[in-house]
């Protein structure tokens, strides 16, 4: 089930508005996210991103991302004074307890049992012990497209005509002058290349 731009803005109001956590939809970001994936294809399939429609369908884009992340922070912000508050001892209502989705349960949890931990090490003077921190090893890698240096989805392209500045399907605003050659997304610049304001250039080794 989706979830409409109009709703995630009003939850985000609702948020500013409210010196506590409000109650949210505990799917609430799986749905936006989920939203935002039809979107992307939308677009895609459009087959001009830079057509009006898709322009404004890209700012919608920007928006949902934004709203999700200001709630997050919003959120976030006041389970962790909780979770300190907790850690030195205060008593947490159950009401604000249960307005936390699961992820955010886990997010008081730990941050309160180590604020408690280490105000035992620290004030209650506790017997010292090692805490062992989990090393977690992170496979480093960048995905390229076909031409060396230019990233899977992106076409480097040579601009050889004026255009205004534009929105690409990856959110950034690009504003570009004649020669100037760049990285597009490769919707964009496949309807730059096919309008003749730019031509695509191929890496050769």
């Amino acid at each position: 089930m989706s979830i409409s731009f109009d709703s995630v803005r009003s939850i985000l109001f609702d948020e500013r508005a409210s010196g506590t956590l409000t109650d949210i939809p505990a799917d609430l970001y799986s749905k936006v996210h989920g939203e935002i994936e039809l979107m992307y294809k939308e677009l895609y399939d459009s087959g001009d991103p830079l057509s009006e429609r898709s322009q404004d369908m890209i700012r919608q884009i920007e928006s949902f991302k934004s709203y999700v992340q200001e709630i997050f922070q919003i959120r976030t912000g006041r389970i962790i004074e909780l979770a300190l508050a907790r850690g030195n001892g205060d008593t947490i209502d159950r009401e604000v307890r249960r307005l936390m989705i699961p992820e955010e349960q886990a997010l008081f949890d730990t941050v309160a049992k180590a604020v408690q931990h280490a105000r035992g090490e620290l004030i209650d003077h506790r017997s010292r012990k090692q805490i062992l921190i989990p090393e977690t090893e992170v496979e480093a890698h960048e995905e390229v497209g076909e031409d060396e240096g230019v990233p899977q989805g992106f076409s480097l392209v040579r601009l050889i005509s004026p255009i205004e500045p534009f929105m690409g399907i990856d959110g950034r605003t690009y504003a570009l002058e004649n020669e100037d050659v760049v990285c597009l997304p490769f919707p964009n610049a496949s309807v730059l290349s096919d309008r003749n304001i730019a031509l695509n250039i191929r890496i050769r080794k």
